[in-house]
């Protein structure tokens, strides 16, 4: 088993996109460099990968409230990272025995790290949703023997593809109603999980939103069938090539791990 990570910052042509169709064009800074707010872990001991996207700030409200900048670290980053670093502590803690019912004990765990988050810092109307709390979405893969144990939240996703990149599953994505990692207890009863049965050569994503329009291109997804040394620069070229061609579709932060059973 191999894997590679790769966690890519908005371009400015999608950042100026997004300021143009919000109406904020006026408030943004000739050179902008947006707060990180996607997270990824790829671990080899125990095989676990976990991405998470944190929900962007409400830009207008921090306008309104005069605040000088978007907060740089971004208190959404901060949730992404907390997500992401406590499912693997969860994982290491029970990996010996990890079985299918341990999947949403993982979400919860991690779920109750960024509530204890929230409470210390509180609801606030910038958060950019309609719970008040700091947000993020996310997604992570387990591997064990032959088999991968998952789960995904919102719009990030797991896909599961054959030796040759063709798609057996995806996870839906699906935002409605409204779920993200927020350290309330009911977004676990919105959780997308189950178990893959993996063959040797298959492939495993696990990815945020920014990633969704790639993972959907044949031209992206001929890059895996041949795990070389060029894998992550040939990534890189396909995605400046994309993003000037549609910065809105593929111009958004964005962070995958492509796991090679």
């Amino acid at each position: 088993m191999k894997y590679l990570s790769i966690l890519m910052p908005p371009s400015k042509e999608a950042v100026r996109v997004f300021a143009e169709k919000k109406n904020l064009i006026d408030y943004l800074p000739e050179v902008y460099q947006h707060p990180q707010e996607d997270f990824l872990i790829a671990s080899d001991a125990p095989p676990v990968f976990v991405v998470s996207d944190g929900v962007t700030l409400n830009f207008m409200k921090l306008i309104e409230n005069n605040a000088k900048n978007y907060p740089n670290p971004s208190p959404a980053g901060d949730v992404s990272r907390i997500f992401c670093e406590t499912v693997v502590k969860r994982v290491k803690e029970k990996y010996e025995t990890f079985g299918e019912r341990d999947v949403a004990d993982v979400f919860r765990y991690a779920n109750k790290e960024v509530r204890d988050y929230n409470e210390k810092v509180g609801k606030n109307d910038v958060s950019g949703n309609p719970t008040g709390y700091y947000s993020a979405t996310g997604s992570f893969a387990i591997i064990k023997d032959d088999k991968a144990y998952w789960a995904s939240i919102c719009d990030s996703f797991i896909a599961h593809f054959d030796e040759k990149m063709n798609l057996k599953f995806m996870s839906s994505g699906l935002c409605k109603p409204y779920a993200v990692i927020n350290g309330e207890e009911r977004m676990a009863d919105y959780l997308e999980s189950g178990v893959l049965d993996l063959d040797k050569g298959d492939c495993i994503f696990v990815f945020t939103d920014g990633f969704e329009y790639y993972v959907k291109k044949a031209e992206f997804l001929v890059f895996f069938k041949e795990w070389n040394e060029d894998l992550k620069k040939r990534i890189t070229g396909f995605s400046k090539e994309m993003n000037l061609e549609d910065p809105e579709k593929y111009g958004h932060e964005r962070s995958l791990i492509a796991v090679l059973f």
